[in-house]
């Protein structure tokens, strides 16, 4: 019995002794900064995009950054330099030339673009063009699709990605000032919210009952904003066959046009921008689209 305690008494100071021996650490941390070597585009972006204006473009595609309710592409490396170089161009340019300087997008355009190589579809089979959170990022759909070709399409970079650059630009500007209540009252109860998917047969049937768009008569903030986005990304020709499609009536073009005074109203009381300034300019690039190099870095 005394053999036995000695030897547990023993086993307990190697026990101790062990526990406190000092081990060497190995100086180098197991977390190792990934140093991500930025290419031409990148470089790109940093130079003319986010030095210029404070805005970042994500071309490589960040999941947290994009609507995981749909089954996404990311954008590929060349149409990414050609959605680029025209967002400057087509997107911010011409607002710079009519307020004497950049601090105007800079100050209200959204500061994150996210770009989505192809289409998401809504559950009522719409496709989303683009989207806006906030005053914070804009996301922009099938970028994929833009190449040599359709990059000097006048009426495919419109449809496509301007027409909705200039839309959810405009909704930034309403939620930094309100545009007047007197526009909410020409269309009333008029609005059809998610109906207007089947509400009409094609735009000259919602051109007759006031509306510029199917879209805009789904609620005023859309109505609004379709208003302003078309007319600046439409040539007066384009703008007048729009009012004119058929279907359309006299009735309709009025509430219309007197829906656009009070949109052009606002953009120059409360923005200091007359649309018809922005519109000559914004076709004045649109005309020279052959000429602009949109894959040079």
């Amino acid at each position: 019995m005394k053999f036995n305690k000695i030897y547990l008494f023993l086993l307990a100071g190697t026990l101790v002794l062990n526990g406190c021996k000092k081990e060497k650490l190995d100086p180098n941390s197991v977390f190792v900064d990934s140093k991500i070597e930025k290419n031409a585009l990148d470089n790109y972006i940093y130079n003319n995009l986010v030095l210029d204006y404070n805005i970042d473009v994500l071309y490589k595609y960040v999941d947290k950054e994009s609507d995981q309710n749909y089954n996404l592409v990311p954008a590929n490396y060349d149409s990414s330099i050609r959605m680029t170089k025209l967002l400057k161009y087509l997107g911010f340019e011409p607002y710079d030339d009519i307020t004497g300087g950049k601090s105007f997008i800079k100050g209200y355009f959204p500061k994150l673009i996210n770009y989505i190589g192809e289409a998401a579809y809504r559950n009522n089979g719409t496709r989303i063009l683009g989207t806006a959170e906030g005053a914070r990022k804009i996301t922009l759909y099938e970028v994929n699709r833009l190449n040599a070709t359709s990059g000097v399409n006048a009426n495919f970079l419109t449809d496509s990605y301007f027409h909705t650059i200039h839309h959810e630009f405009q909704h930034i500007l309403n939620q930094t000032t309100d545009f007047p209540s007197s526009f909410r009252t020409i269309s009333g109860t008029s609005y059809v919210d998610d109906l207007w998917v089947s509400a009409w047969a094609n735009d000259g049937a919602a051109i007759a009952a006031g509306f510029i768009s199917p879209y805009a008569s789904s609620s005023d903030k859309e109505d609004f904003a379709e208003l302003y986005s078309f007319y600046v990304t439409l040539s007066a020709t384009q703008w007048d066959a729009r009012l004119n499609a058929t279907g359309s009536t006299a009735a309709g073009r009025t509430i219309i046009n007197n829906k656009l005074i009070l949109v052009k109203n606002y953009m120059l009381t409360v923005w200091n921008i007359d649309m018809d300034v922005l519109r000559a300019n914004i076709q004045a690039r649109i005309a020279n689209l052959p000429n602009f190099n949109q894959t040079s870095l």
